[in-house]
């Protein structure tokens, strides 16, 4: 039996990257995916790759900055499935393009980095733990952090405090839900090379010096997705080939 054999899997942000390598690979494991992106003709391109591929995917168009667009998809995905065992929430973004110094940063942009990271975050936590408290299934919510949330970054305000508040989310959910059975944890990124952000060859920003890729951060939500997992709620798995190890004059390069 596969494990996630007929488990019920949203994954936001599934339009591309680290998203749509966590939704096939859920896929692959059995699981029936609900493919969310604010994009519906990407969303759309990862559940053709899983259905060609023998699986079960749905297409859900969704602003995760939108609390009622939230609402109606979870209630959507429910009425589709039948309930929500485990929610990876990969949705969010930095301001690569328009980062500035955090005296110089746009409040406007400012804000919808705190809203597609840390609202969006909460907004799909929120709903589902609903849905898993409703059906008594117990459950798993994997949210993505970043070690910009840890230890921040310059240039890069806005994105280090919306993960920051991912994580403290993370860790006060996990307090709140673990008597009905639902664990709450976080996977906390380096430095991964996706279409929207960083690519090339990274292997210089971390001290295990390997090219990372989007599966890395993949493996290890669905670890915190699965049965061996069970016994670990409140903590945030960082992904990042040491990168965060390192003291002032011995960072990697960036």
């Amino acid at each position: 039996m596969k494990r996630f054999e007929n488990k019920v899997v949203i994954v936001t942000g599934a339009g591309g990257g680290i998203g749509s390598d966590t939704a096939i690979s859920f896929a692959a494991e059995g699981a029936k995916v609900a493919v969310v992106d604010f994009n519906g003709e990407t969303a759309h391109e990862t559940v053709k790759k899983i259905t060609d591929n023998g699986g079960q995917a749905k297409t859900y168009v969704c602003d995760v900055t939108d609390f009622h667009a939230v609402e109606k998809c979870v209630n959507d995905i429910v009425a589709d499935f039948g309930c929500v065992d485990v929610l990876a929430n990969i949705a969010g973004g930095s301001a690569r393009k328009d980062r500035a110094l955090s005296y110089e940063q746009s409040p406007e942009i400012f804000d919808r980095i705190i809203k597609v990271n840390l609202y969006g975050s909460y907004y799909f936590a929120r709903q589902c733990a609903r849905v898993m408290i409703e059906k008594s299934k117990g459950g798993k919510i994997i949210n993505t952090t970043s070690v910009v949330g840890l230890n921040g970054h310059v240039m890069h305000t806005e994105y280090g405090a919306a993960k920051g508040g991912v994580l403290s989310m993370t860790k006060s959910m996990a307090k709140e839900l673990g008597k009905f059975g639902v664990n709450v944890n976080a996977v906390c990124p380096g430095m991964i090379p996706t279409a929207n952000a960083t690519g090339g060859d990274l292997s210089h920003t971390n001290y295990l010096r390997m090219t990372p890729s989007p599966h890395d951060i993949t493996a290890a939500v669905m670890f915190l997705a699965s049965e061996d997992a069970r016994f670990i709620t409140g903590h945030n798995l960082v992904v990042d080939g040491g990168r965060c190890l390192a003291t002032r004059g011995t960072e990697p390069k960036d």
